[in-house]
């Protein structure tokens, strides 16, 4: 059985809502927390700069709210399913043809006033995901 069809929810790609298992994070995970992308990639002042008024963060936000912390820029991202909190590693912030990050999905529109490649902010993104996009 699929969930509710969404334009980019987990229907749309195809993800059952009996998905399986959690994901698991591996033992041996080196990947960035999520506190640290929100930090370097997500703030303010940041190249993804989602936290910024106007952009995602209020006043004005659009679409979603990332919000001036880690923890409410983690949830608006769960909100609009950018980020699957049970399948982590299935979460559509790392999907390399539904991303809107530019730095994962070259067709993607975000960062709306700067898209291009990154590839330092996609391996971290990639690597965070790989172990189970956790809210950490």
């Amino acid at each position: 059985m699929l969930v509710a069809c969404e334009a980019n929810g987990p229907a749309a790609r195809g993800v059952p809502d009996d998905a399986g298992p959690p994901c698991v994070p591996p033992v041996d995970n080196t990947a960035p927390t999520y506190s640290e992308l929100f930090t370097q990639f997500f703030a303010p002042g940041t190249p993804g700069h989602c936290a910024t008024a106007g952009c995602h963060a209020d006043p004005g936000h659009n679409e979603w709210l990332c919000g001036n912390d880690n923890a409410s820029c983690y949830a608006g991202m769960v909100s609009i399913q950018l980020i699957d909190p049970v399948h982590g590693d299935r979460s559509m912030i790392g999907d390399p043809e539904l991303s809107p990050l530019s730095w994962i999905n070259p067709t993607g529109n975000m960062p709306f006033d700067a898209t291009m490649a990154f590839p330092t902010g996609r391996d971290a993104i990639l690597a965070w995901v790989g172990a189970c996009a956790q809210n950490n």
